[in-house]
């Protein structure tokens, strides 16, 4: 009694190794589309190399530095001098406390395309932020000729005249900024700080007052 009878056995059976057959099927399934997905990246270096750029880039741009950062500096060990690997790279270096090694980054990019906008203002900025304000001036006015009509460029040129004490020029520069970003706060108050140091305390105060309107969106009186 409760013995299940033959033919219990034998639907029992059958049921199983139909379960066995389609489980093994479908294991055989998955490893072949692994093994072709391999395949494909192996067979071709090209694809996997523009898959890490492609993601790192786009990873980077959503302010997600670390990931970037990891799949970039894939792209840079199989291409040393993909341009835009090493741009994004060092700037993912950068904004992740890897200074010195962004700045390198950025370097070899510049050695690739030394007027790049996008490069020479990054790399004029961590210029500035390690207080090689020479540099950064020859990176920025190189990068000023042939986009003149770039705010970051002008904006961070502005910056280095400052912190090396041309302060004429650096009023000239952030006044080429503002007319290229004339609702740009940061750049008002950059000539009013200049200003108050050359002792032109009541014309500082006019560019404290329009920073002000601009950041508050009122009139300061």
């Amino acid at each position: 009694m409760g013995v299940p009878k033959k033919s219990d056995v034998n639907g029992l059976s059958e049921v199983g190794f139909l379960l066995y057959s389609w489980g093994h099927v479908l294991r055989r399934i998955s490893m072949r589309a692994i093994e072709g997905y391999r395949n494909l990246f192996s067979l071709d270096d090209s694809l996997r190399v523009d898959f890490f750029r492609r993601r790192g880039i786009e990873q980077t741009e959503r302010g997600q530095y670390l990931q970037g950062a990891s799949m970039l500096e894939r792209v840079v060990e199989e291409i040393p001098y993909d341009l835009e690997a090493l741009f994004h790279l060092g700037f993912c270096y950068f904004k992740t406390g890897r200074e010195e090694a962004g700045t390198a980054l950025l370097e070899r990019a510049a050695e690739l395309d030394a007027t790049d906008p996008r490069i020479c203002a990054v790399l004029g900025m961590c210029y500035i932020h390690s207080e090689q304000y020479p540099k950064a001036i020859d990176t920025l006015e190189r990068a000023v000729v042939g986009h003149p009509d770039n705010f970051n460029l002008h904006y961070r040129l502005g910056i280095a005249y400052d912190k090396t004490g041309q302060f004429d020029k650096a009023v000239e520069t952030f006044h080429v900024a503002a007319r290229i970003r004339p609702k740009e706060p940061r750049v008002y108050q950059s000539i009013g700080f200049i200003l108050e140091q050359l002792g032109q305390r009541d014309e500082a105060v006019k560019f404290f007052k329009r920073a002000m309107e601009l950041t508050d969106g009122r009139r300061v009186e």
